[in-house]
């Protein structure tokens, strides 16, 4: 009988113990991590980025493409990520990718705007070679062949 005892009261202190006292159930999905927000300069970046590879889509369609960003001429003047990732080159390639960028709307028929996409992207892989080389692989996806 006292082995009964024991046992019952064994299993009685083990059921409380793993039992959680707490009866709030554990909310999923409460936490996020905290991102860094993305620099003046990576948040123009991506919006062309995105809307070359729309262009990419619409030439490869053989359509012509329509390029009206305002975002290119704040370009030179957008905050970085880190500071070091512009320099006195930096002017003169975000001249160059205006002057290509501004060659899309010149372009007269499909192939010139193909051409001049690539030189856009051309002048993207350039730059980037000097300052910020981790998204030239996403870049070159870019070009149109």
């Amino acid at each position: 009988m006292k082995s009964k005892i024991l046992v019952l009261l064994g299993v009685s202190l083990f059921v409380a113990a793993c039992s959680s006292s707490n009866s709030e159930p554990k909310k999923k999905g409460g936490w996020k991590p905290e991102m860094d927000q993305p620099s003046e300069l990576a948040s123009i970046m991506r919006v062309l980025h995105d809307e070359a590879t729309e262009r990419k889509g619409t030439l490869e369609a053989g359509e012509m493409a329509v390029a009206n960003s305002q975002l290119i001429f704040k370009m030179i003047t957008a905050k970085p990520t880190e500071p070091h990732m512009v320099g006195p080159a930096f002017e003169p390639h975000a001249q160059a990718f205006i002057a290509s960028y501004g060659q899309l709307n010149t372009a007269e028929d499909v192939q010139g705007q193909i051409e001049a996409h690539n030189n856009l992207v051309k002048s993207c892989v350039a730059c980037h070679m000097n300052f910020c080389q981790g998204p030239i692989p996403r870049i070159e996806k870019l070009y149109v062949q």
